[in-house]
């Protein structure tokens, strides 16, 4: 009975080597200048090599010199083009819908920006999105037309981001 627990416990020993060990992946980076203020903030999924990728890069922008502010929003190239109304979704529930224009870039990625639903200013989709992102610590999802997306960003990443945009952005 005894060489048959041993025989258990080293044949369970042996295989754990074949688990996929689990790597800490940023969900959330940034690119702070004088110049430019930028948060990245990532949603992942597993590949076919069992391999965390994002699959959606959502990226708050600022330039500082030209006065611009806006969403860029980045997708795998299968992401269909053409306008879409994505809301933004805090704790299950709806707070903000904000609209796409979906258009291909080169061969990789779709990209778009977001407006208000029914607005027409990226600098005003900024300012909503940033408030929440802020309010919410950088836990909230994003819903589309048939996809869900959670983040969980970074809390010192957005600290560091809304600082640079009070310091540097007028």
């Amino acid at each position: 009975m005894c060489r048959l627990g041993l025989f258990g416990i080293f044949f369970i020993l042996g295989a754990l080597p074949q688990f996929t060990q689990a790597e800490i992946l940023p969900t959330s980076s940034t690119s702070l200048t004088a110049d430019t203020c930028r948060l990245d903030i990532y949603h992942l999924v597993k590949n076919e090599h069992q391999k965390f990728v994002a699959n959606l890069q959502v990226a708050l922008i600022t330039n500082n010199t030209l006065r611009q502010r806006y969403v860029a929003v980045k997708a795998d190239i299968s992401h269909p083009i053409g306008f879409e109304n994505i809301g933004y979704y805090r704790s299950g529930y709806p707070v903000e819908v904000f609209t796409a224009n979906w258009r291909n870039n080169g061969t990789k990625h779709t990209v778009t920006r977001l407006v208000i639903l029914g607005g027409t200013s990226q600098k005003q989709a900024f300012d909503v999105f940033t408030r929440l992102v802020s309010q919410d610590y950088g836990h909230f999802e994003l819903r589309g037309y048939d996809e869900n997306y959670r983040f969980n960003a970074d809390s010192n990443d957005i600290s560091q981001f809304t600082n640079c945009v009070s310091e540097h952005h007028r």
